[in-house]
This record gives structure tokens, C-alpha cells and sequence, in this order.
């Protein structure tokens, strides 16, 4: 009698095996580590295997990039405009941005080393700052308004990493000081 085929189990199988090489890789890349091979070592695989299933990196990269954005708690710009009080909302957004800046620190580096060679990093960052424009409208400055374009520099994930890596900044402090220099630029 011929061994049945049971292609459910081996369906399952192969996504429990491409699930594990996207979470290596969201892995890798927060440490900036952006190789094939060093992928296939964190997920346990051969570098055959991921090849297999991400034939380049631009594959990988978006399936990375899916995940990431599944996994993340973005804030809401609606919910912070909706502050009243000029003071309290440049701090929601100053706070929620930032903390969101924390848990995309890695990858979000890695995201801006690679843009220029990779249109999927590209894409990503691209996204990822008009999110962070979104947030600095919730502030209630007009685009056209230069405050606007100081404001979003001031929540650039760039900014935000400056004070974090290079300046040993805390996050409390990190977030204090920027709602200073906002809100005064704000109520200007």
C-alpha cells in the first residue's frame, strides 16, 4: 500500500519554517545585520532554505517589513489631536511617538542605511515618516506652516536616535525636552 500525502501538515510545516526565518530576520536587522547567511543561522535553517523561500533580500525584506508592522502598536494621530490642551497634546505626541521610535530602533536604522539600495527599505522609510508627519499634524501645525517641517525633525526617528544611541539621553528625558522645545515652538 502506497504512503498517503498529507500536504496539510507539510503546508504547515514550510509556514512554521518561513515564519521562523522572518522573525530571524526582524531579529538580525534590529542588530543591523542584513546578511542571507547570517539569517539562515539565527533561524536555524540552511542557507538553501532561505533562499528557497526568499530568493533575494528585496523578498525578505518585505516579508519583514509585513511583520514588523503586524507586530508594532502604532499610536493614534486622531486620538491626539483630539487633546484640547495645547501643552498636554504636543506631550501625548511627543510620547507616543518616541516610544514607538524604541521598540523600531534597529530596524528602523537598518531601514535608513539601506534605503538607498533597496526600493522595499525605501518604501518603508518613506511610509514610516509620513506616520511620523501624521503625528506632528495631530500638533494642529499647518504643512505649509515652517514650524511644521521643525516639528517633524524634531520627531524624526533620525532625532530620536541621536538623543537615545549617541547622546545616552533616557527616554523620559528624551521625551521631557523635546515637549519643551515643541510646545514653545507651538505657542510661538
Amino acid at each position: 500500500m502506497a504512503r498517503t500525502y498529507n500536504s496539510r501538515r507539510r503546508t504547515e510545516s514550510a509556514e512554521r519554517t518561513r515564519q521562523a526565518i522572518v522573525e530571524a530576520a526582524v531579529r538580525m536587522h534590529n542588530q543591523g545585520i542584513t546578511t542571507m547567511s547570517a539569517v539562515a543561522e539565527e533561524a536555524g535553517v540552511s542557507l538553501p532554505t532561505v533562499n528557497k523561500y526568499f530568493p533575494t533580500r528585496e523578498d525578505l525584506f518585505t516579508a519583514c517589513t509585513g511583520h514588523v508592522t503586524t507586530t508594532v502598536d502604532y499610536p493614534s494621530p486622531q486620538a491626539i489631536a483630539a487633546i484640547p490642551d495645547c501643552k498636554a497634546r504636543v506631550q501625548a505626541a511627543v510620547a507616543a511617538t518616541f516610544r514607538l521610535h524604541e521598540d523600531m530602533l534597529g530596524v528602523s536604522w537598518t531601514g535608513y542605511k539601506l534605503e538607498d539600495e533597496s526600493p522595499v527599505m525605501a518604501k518603508t522609510m518613506s511610509d514610516y515618516e509620513a506616520f511620523v508627519g501624521m503625528m506632528v499634524d495631530a500638533l494642529q501645525v499647518e504643512r505649509t506652516d515652517p514650524r511644521h517641517a521643525f516639528a517633524q525633525a524634531l520627531l524624526s526617528p533620525l532625532t530620536y536616535r541621536v538623543l537615545r544611541v549617541k547622546k545616552g539621553m533616557d527616554l523620559d528625558d528624551a521625551v521631557h525636552y523635546t515637549t519643551q522645545a515643541l510646545t514653545s515652538l507651538i505657542d510661538a
